[in-house]
């Protein structure tokens, strides 16, 4: 019976290391020309690109920012309709003029509620003076709120 630990003779001959070998090395003979081919394709159509853009017009200043045409994109949005919402809040609660020249003021909306609740809705009040029952209001239809999903 043979010793397990010694190996065949053959068994070098069967796996061909120098094969390998070569074609390790012309594998990464390979993938370094194509590295560098790549490299130079790829400047190559930099190259191209950038002979097609036409340079800037001399009549444009390019050092002071020029903003885009309206509509522009909010910069901070949240900010804004904090202000937005401040300034019609501060109508909703402060007298002031609609129109000076045709005597239209506007009140505080609380007061207003408060002066309907105390004299009541006036095209009611004067169908119902005539002796004719009060016709109902038809109701105005009730916007979505924003957000709400149909």
């Amino acid at each position: 019976m043979a010793d397990p630990r010694q190996q065949p003779e053959s068994f070098d001959r069967e796996i061909g290391i120098g094969g390998i070998t070569r074609f390790l090395v012309a594998l990464t003979i390979g993938c370094v020309l194509t590295a560098i081919a790549m490299f130079g394709l790829y400047k190559f159509f930099q190259a191209r690109e950038a002979a097609k853009d036409e340079p800037p017009s001399p009549l444009v200043d390019r050092s002071v920012p020029r903003l885009p045409p309206e509509p522009r994109l909010q910069v901070a949005p949240e900010r804004e309709l904090a202000a937005m919402r401040a300034e019609h809040r501060a109508i909703l609660e402060s007298y002031g003029w609609v129109d000076e020249a045709a005597g239209v003021a506007r009140i505080p909306i609380a007061s207003a509620m408060d002066m309907v609740l105390a004299r009541g809705l006036p095209a009611r009040a004067a169908a119902t003076d005539r002796g004719v029952p009060a016709a109902p209001v038809p109701h105005a239809p009730v916007p979505h709120a924003a957000g709400g999903g149909h």
